[in-house]
């Protein structure tokens, strides 16, 4: 597998300054995945920007990780929902055309 779209999870921990069993706890619950290659564990690039939030509602907002999730999950129903409503926005341009 290529490495190019990964970062190691302990230099992720490192550069983001937060502990190792944090990011277990998050690969435990379900609010992050990682990949195992060579056995070492890496986090997609890709999904940095949502650790990231998790990681500032934890240390800024001192959410923990049950609120976390729960917060999680909400706010991906309001970006399926968002996304259904210009679906629907576009689907009703194009009937109001006739």
């Amino acid at each position: 597998m290529e490495t190019k779209q990964l970062i190691a999870t302990d230099k992720f921990c490192t550069f983001y300054n937060v502990k190792y069993s944090f990011v277990e706890s998050l690969l435990e619950i379900g609010l992050i995945e990682a990949v195992t290659v060579s056995e070492q564990q890496f986090i997609h690039i890709e999904h940095l920007q949502k650790i990231e939030r998790i990681i500032r509602l934890h240390d800024e907002l001192d959410i923990n990780l049950e609120g976390i999730e729960a917060i999680h999950t909400l706010l991906d129903r309001i970006e399926h929902m968002s996304s259904e409503l210009n679906s629907l926005k576009n689907r009703l341009r194009f009937y109001e055309q006739f």
